[in-house]
């Protein structure tokens, strides 16, 4: 079965945040992510818990949701 990542959902956005933190827990501390779907940068200081988010071409705006509801800040670039 597929996973629920409806953010507009408390499922959805519970599938999100897990997922995401799999992804951090991935990187190394000043580690980018590049988001194929919007060609999204982010830059994550785990330390901090601050994500720099550089959005060249198209804004995301689930990243800085998923990320938000996650009590990280977010910087846009």
């Amino acid at each position: 079965m597929k996973a629920d990542y409806n953010l507009d959902t408390t499922q959805g956005m519970v599938n999100a945040i897990r997922w995401t933190k799999q992804l951090i827990e991935s990187l190394n501390d000043g580690g980018t992510w590049l988001v194929p779907r919007s060609g999204t940068i982010v830059t994550f200081d785990k330390k901090k818990q601050i994500a720099v988010v550089d959005a060249p071409f198209m804004r995301d705006p689930s990243i800085t949701k998923v990320l938000t509801a996650m009590g990280w800040k977010v910087v846009m670039k």
